[in-house]
């Protein structure tokens, strides 16, 4: 079980996966059906807001990586 310690921290190496894969963090946020901005509001974890536990799987397929490596 992963356990998450860094809460308010930015999803930093999440940002960077997106990048190495080509994609813009509004490619992700479309793919979400989500909107740019609550997006960024997740990454970046702005007023507590983070990523549900579905969102966080979808994210992680689309990208084929493991939730843990973000």
């Amino acid at each position: 079980m992963t356990v998450v310690t860094d809460y308010g921290k930015p999803y930093l190496k999440l940002k960077s996966i997106i990048i190495s894969k080509g994609m813009k963090q509004n490619d992700v946020a479309q793919k979400l059906n989500m909107s740019k901005t609550t997006f960024s509001a997740k990454i970046n974890r702005n007023n507590g807001r983070d990523f549900s536990y579905s969102e966080a799987v979808k994210i992680a397929h689309m990208l084929n990586i493991k939730m843990e490596d973000f």
